[in-house]
């Protein structure tokens, strides 16, 4: 896939920062018909270089954010029924947007088999060792002391 030159990444980096807030709106095709890079496949490489992606999503939830709390803050005066559901819906659009995804890990324990547990290079867990150790029986203190069972008079 081809990429974008540092000069070409500069060009649509100022036409779209010119054009303000209505850039974030304009797909490719629409960038290439109102600025003067008229490529639309260069204005596909910019929207989608990470750098950018990322600037954009950033900028589309603050902007997503601020109407959220507009609309809000004008809900005391309205008597539009609609308008809750497109608070919840907003809500809702902010949220997953929030909910950054990345690498997923997953711990797992895989016990050695008899080759590794006794390799030179392998040192074992504590966990790994204490759960191998049987278990000491402790002698009874009191073994070997009578106690008696008959209740004195007095």
């Amino acid at each position: 896939m081809e990429r974008l030159t540092k000069a070409q990444f500069d060009k649509c980096k100022k036409e779209f920062m010119a054009l303000g807030e209505s850039a974030l709106y304009l797909n490719h095709y629409q960038l290439a018909a109102q600025t003067h890079v008229k490529d639309a496949i260069v204005w596909k490489l910019f929207l989608t270089d990470p750098q950018m992606a990322d600037y954009i999503n950033s900028e589309m939830n603050l902007i997503r954010t601020a109407s959220i709390n507009d609309i809000i803050h004008r809900a005391p005066n309205s008597k539009s029924v609609g308008q809750a559901q497109l608070i919840n819906a907003l809500t809702k659009i902010d949220e997953m947007a929030q909910n950054k995804q990345g690498p997923v890990f997953i711990y797992t324990y895989v016990p050695l088999n008899a080759e590794q547990k006794f390799a030179p290079n392998v040192a074992l867990d504590t966990f790994e060792q204490i759960k191998e150790e049987e278990p000491e029986e402790k002698e009874n203190p009191l073994e070997g002391i009578e106690i008696p069972t008959e209740i004195p008079d007095r």
